[in-house]
């Protein structure tokens, strides 16, 4: 059940955590220890896992659970994001409950939310590339966003974070790999609702031949989407670059019919 990599999980609701909760209840259930550090206070998400039939407090006595304040985790004098002080604090965190319980493994779940909404985009993406994308350990790293925090993110900063990670996360805890022809079809898509229908097919051949811009590309230097957008679509660039985001966001969505 655990994978052994890095996986994203895009929520809606920023009030509603139940769908991660489910998925935890799921880990727990199968004998996987779980880290939760995504909301500020964790004596309300005991109350309402327990709401779902979640025994939060067991779990947390016989060590199989472990609920921090995402301030409690993230949270720095200076404010600013700190990757290698987080990550070292992260591998302490899992190496004690391997250590001291008989979990099969363990689900490491966080947010850096805070930090996308305080601007510092290079820094976020730094803390994701420096996670990897697999582990040799029986570790599973999940990072949950909310979609309010990524609506004024510039489109290769979301491209970047989205490719740092191996798989997405869905409805019903499905797994859907990040790979590149997904680029592809949102750009695809994209260029189609601007553009006009049958567009895209000499679009994207134009990005690839006069500009060398193909979905590896992109993965590798997002930030060159923007670049040559700007120059070969100059004032229609913006519009493009906001079909590209939204259809970013249904991608990564774990609800996709709910994205606008």
């Amino acid at each position: 059940m655990l994978r052994q990599t890095h996986s994203l999980c895009l929520l809606e609701n920023p009030s509603d955590h139940t769908s991660v909760y489910q998925m935890i209840g799921k880990y727990l259930a199968a004998g996987y220890g779980v880290i939760y550090a995504v909301e500020p206070d964790p004596r309300r998400v005991i109350q309402k896992m327990s709401r779902i039939g979640i025994e939060a407090e067991r779990h947390i006595e016989d060590g199989m659970l472990s609920i921090l304040s995402n301030e409690s985790l993230y949270g720095s004098d200076s404010g600013n994001l700190d990757p290698h002080r987080i990550l070292e604090s992260w591998l302490s965190l899992t190496s004690k409950m391997m250590e001291n319980t008989k979990a099969k493994g363990v689900v490491a779940i966080g947010s850096i939310d805070t930090f996308i909404k305080n601007g510092q985009h290079k820094e976020s993406v730094e803390y994701e590339k420096s996670i990897g994308k697999k582990f040799q350990t029986p570790v599973e790293a999940v990072c949950c966003y909310n979609t309010d925090s990524i609506n004024d993110m510039p489109v290769s900063t979301l491209i970047a974070i989205l490719s740092a990670h191996e798989y997405t996360i869905h409805d019903n805890c499905e797994y859907s790999e990040w790979e590149s022809s997904k680029i592809r079809n949102v750009l695809s898509s994209a260029f189609n609702k601007v553009l006009g229908n049958t567009t895209s097919d000499l679009v994207l051949k134009t990005l690839k031949t006069t500009y060398k811009l193909d979905e590896n590309t992109i993965i590798s230097r997002p930030e060159l989407l923007e670049d040559v957008l700007a120059r070969f679509f100059r004032d229609s660039s913006t519009v493009i670059l906001a079909a590209v985001l939204s259809n970013l966001k249904k991608e990564a969505a774990f609800c996709k019919n709910k994205i606008a």
